[in-house]
């Protein structure tokens, strides 16, 4: 589903995502044999993906009548925000991708600590953000492109990749910093209606027994 946002949206996501980069963790991607990356980088990987959370919320304000508050507070290193958006008990993660993108990425290192906190998400958005690569700025277009559950993020499911750090993406020149799930985005969920209203009528999984990769595959 294509959403657009307005210059004041994108501009409020702009200055977010930068002013936000300050406060970033100088280790990245919980790996403490990565190097730094610069600023301007992480402030751009932060736009991305607030970017792709605004156009969720627009998507679910503008076409199911729901309503989601926004995270634009600034975290000190080694905080981070609860979840992108909860409805009816489903805690949301959405993840931003720049156009070209083809595939949803979770990162083990972020499903570790979620779970030590009691707090993993039970549902995992995919969203592409259309991208001006020339100027290298957002257009503020975006596809919400699907979903996956939790459930499809564990051992030995069809269509869930697992990717270690250092792997390539399939298809791609660009290697991987984290380990990762991958889904591709043509074996995501796309059937929003069916999404919302699943959601809506629908407990949210059990994720108490939720098998913790690195405790699983080791690393």
């Amino acid at each position: 589903m294509i959403i657009d946002l307005s210059t004041d949206e994108l501009e409020q996501c702009i200055e977010f995502s930068y002013e936000c980069a300050k406060n970033q963790q100088k280790i990245e991607f919980g790996q403490t044999d990565t190097l730094p990356r610069s600023r301007l980088e992480i402030g751009r990987d932060n736009l991305i993906g607030k970017i792709a959370e605004v156009a969720f919320s627009k998507m679910l304000k503008e076409h199911f009548g729901i309503i989601i508050t926004l995270d634009f507070n600034y975290y000190p290193r080694g905080a981070w925000d609860k979840h992108d958006a909860e409805i009816n008990g489903w805690c949301i993660d959405v993840k931003g991708t720049r156009q070209g993108g083809q595939w949803l990425l979770v990162e083990w290192n972020k499903l570790n600590f979620r779970q030590k906190e009691g707090r993993l998400s039970h549902l995992y958005v995919a969203s592409s953000v259309f991208w001006n690569r020339e100027q290298d700025v957002p257009t503020g277009k975006v596809d919400i492109v699907g979903c996956a559950s939790i459930q499809r993020l564990k051992p030995d499911v069809k269509g869930t990749l697992v990717l270690r750090k250092g792997d390539y993406i399939p298809n791609t020149n660009m290697r991987l910093q984290a380990d990762n799930y991958a889904i591709h985005f043509n074996d995501l969920e796309k059937d929003w209606n069916k999404v919302i209203s699943f959601i809506l009528q629908n407990n949210s999984p059990d994720v108490s027994d939720y098998p913790n990769p690195y405790e699983f595959y080791g690393g």
